[in-house]
């Protein structure tokens, strides 16, 4: 009896965690995220959610002769890659890409409703660019001149002062004397104010924070503004990389050939020497939509500090310095003639080997001349993400190169190159088919299945209570267990559920039933012979289960031959029809032989057992 406790205690805890599953719309474990706003939050397919289905054909020809030829796995694997990558970055919902053959590939967009988009995207080749990378770079701010700065005061704040000129309210420094309300007052009357009281000691300082105020004209504050977003994306990881390269306000002081660099947050080094913002309020900010800029200086103690750098009246000058600047030197995919894995011969390490063709070659030995010995680097970009950016040890114009790096793997080399190479190639693809299926047809399609699962579900539990009696009930009571765990599945791992899946799920249901019935007729032989109920569910289920192994693992069997196919032809309604009806399948398994098994041994042992007529379908009033 405790063991048959045990065992339906893990049943409850199962369907427990399944109905949770099923209950949430939208779940968060860690880094996986399930869920939608679907029905139950499955992942539906074309059929079901409407969408887009794609079919293209790759075109490669022999520059020698002219003649199409078939193209091969790798560059195949790294077409299906790269448009892998350009669906994800364009928002295209959850794509199913395959390669179907030697030269197709099959591209279903569920959901997707801008299809000219979609296939815009997908259509264009992939882009390789190589480019020159320096570090430390100061240039002119871009739109600003030296005529463009109206006024530079130099002040100290705190932190009621700052909130002040950040919400534009009037600066009252505390005083005895009375300051007229309603007195309109500009930004710089502002500023001028408040630098009185300052110097009259009027305005309480408990920790002085020195800032330049400088105003500009319309257009180069504009441009100001341009320049203070571009220091703080610089703060954020390059897509592909997790090194950051800030950008900073050079601030010269005429005559002086010492600089001040500020940054957007004030900036700290990690204990790997890496640079990181610090989570502050930032150090340059425009004040509201005026003209006037605050630029906090981190580094003195006090205004009389800051003033004795830069003097009472400053005289300074704004650039930009860059922590990198990558520029177009005209090396391109084009030019790269081959892209491939392999192992240095002295220290069998992992590299990637680069092969350039004649113009290639030139560009790529200017370059590495420019750059050898330097801190400067080549930075190998695909589709605005940075693959790599290595430097040259020595000038390299020979076409050929190899790259090599501490972090490299097997994986990671292999993974390179093939990008690499669907950045050169391109392939071009050509649209052969596309079907459109409309989200109301999809809609109205699961609203129908819905329905014919429901009415198929009920229609079986109504049999198998009214012909088997009671353990027809408890047969019942093990579909519903088989169904919800059967959902949660589909929602957790995922699986695309189109509509040919769900006739699958429909059939494992039958299946299922048929599980039962086999056991239910072996026990009703063993009871009309006399044996106990116990012992008639015990024997039942041991004699029926090779009948049962049998058929499910032949069944799961011509699952596997389907999946296959449909894996290799790209019928996807076959395939989701083999996904689908395995696991239900396995769980249909699991159902009959567990729960329907632990139930009946439960209900054995209650003073139900002592009434043998429920436990056969027919004849049960001649039972003793």
């Amino acid at each position: 009896m405790r063991r048959y406790i045990r065992m339906m205690i893990l049943i409850i805890v199962m369907v427990a965690i399944a109905a949770f599953v099923l209950s949430q719309q939208n779940i968060k474990i860690g880094g996986i995220e399930r869920g939608g706003d679907t029905i139950l939050g499955l992942k539906l397919g074309l059929d079901l959610e409407g969408g887009s289905d794609l079919r293209y054909r790759a075109i490669l020809i022999d520059p020698d002769t002219g003649e199409e030829i078939p193209p091969s796995s790798d560059q195949m694997k790294a077409l299906q890659n790269t448009i892998q990558r350009r669906v994800d970055a364009g928002g295209l919902g959850r794509p199913v890409i395959q390669i179907l053959g030697e030269d197709r590939l099959l591209i279903q967009l569920p959901g997707i409703r801008d299809l000219e988009r979609a296939k815009g995207l997908i259509g264009e080749t992939a882009r390789l660019e190589i480019k020159h990378r320096t570090f430390g770079v100061t240039r002119e701010i871009p739109g600003i001149s030296d005529n463009d700065i109206k006024t530079i005061d130099l002040i100290a704040l705190n932190q009621e002062g700052i909130e002040i000129l950040k919400s534009g309210s009037d600066i009252e420094p505390e005083s005895t004397s009375e300051t007229s309300s309603t007195e309109e007052k500009t930004s710089e009357s502002m500023v001028e104010e408040f630098t009185t009281a300052i110097a009259e000691g009027n305005a309480p300082i408990a920790s002085e924070t020195p800032a330049l105020i400088v105003g500009f004209t319309d257009s180069a504050a504009n441009e100001f503004e341009n320049f203070i977003l571009r220091l703080r994306d610089s703060l954020a990881p390059p897509a592909g990389t997790t090194q950051i390269y800030p950008n900073y306000l050079k601030i010269i002081q005429e005559g002086d050939d010492s600089d001040y660099i500020v940054p957007y947050y004030p900036i700290s080094l990690t204990t790997e020497g890496q640079t990181q913002p610090q989570t502050n309020s930032p150090s340059i900010e425009r004040n509201q939509d005026t003209n006037t800029f605050i630029i906090k200086l981190s580094g003195f103690e006090n205004l009389q500090e800051a003033k004795n750098t830069f003097g009472e009246i400053p005289n300074l000058k704004f650039a930009e310095f860059l922590g990198k600047l990558d520029e177009d030197i005209g090396l391109t995919g084009e030019d790269l003639e081959r892209a491939y894995p392999g192992q240095h011969q002295g220290t069998s390490q992992p590299i990637v080997n680069l092969e350039f063709n004649s113009e290639g070659t030139r560009k790529f030995g200017e370059i590495t001349t420019v750059i050898a010995g330097t801190p400067d680097v080549t930075a190998f970009i695909l589709d605005d993400v940075e693959l790599i950016a290595p430097g040259a040890d020595r000038p390299i114009t020979g076409g050929a190169a190899y790259i090599y790096g501490q972090n490299f793997t097997v994986e990671r080399v292999r993974d390179i190159a093939m990008l690499l190479e669907s950045g050169r190639l391109p392939i071009p693809i050509e649209l052969i088919k596309e079907r459109d299926v409309d989200a109301i047809l999809g809609a109205d399609s699961l609203a129908k299945s819905v329905k014919a699962g429901l009415a198929g579900l009920g229609l079986v539990l109504l049999f198998m209570a009214l012909y088997y009696r009671a353990p027809g009930i408890i047969a019942a009571v093990a579909l519903m267990i088989y169904a919800i765990l059967v959902l949660a599945i589909f929602k957790m791992v995922p699986i695309t559920l189109e509509l040919s899946g769900v006739a699958a799920t429909i059939l494992s249901i039958g299946m299922a039933v048929d599980a039962n019935i086999l056991i239910f007729e072996r026990m009703k032989e063993e009871i009309r012979t006399g044996r106990t109920l116990l012992s008639a569910i015990n024997i039942g289920f041991n004699r029926a289960w090779p009948a049962i192994r049998d058929s499910n693992v032949s069944t799961l069997i011509t699952c596997a031959i389907l999946f296959w196919f449909a894996d290799t032809l790209g019928a996807s309604i076959v395939k989701s029809f083999a996904i689908t009806l395995s696991i239900g399948v396995a769980i249909s398994m699991f159902s009959a032989i567990t729960v329907s098994r632990t139930l009946l041994r439960l209900v054995s042992s209650t003073p139900l057992a002592k009434r043998t007529g429920m436990f056969v379908p027919s004849g049960g009033a001649d039972l003793p």
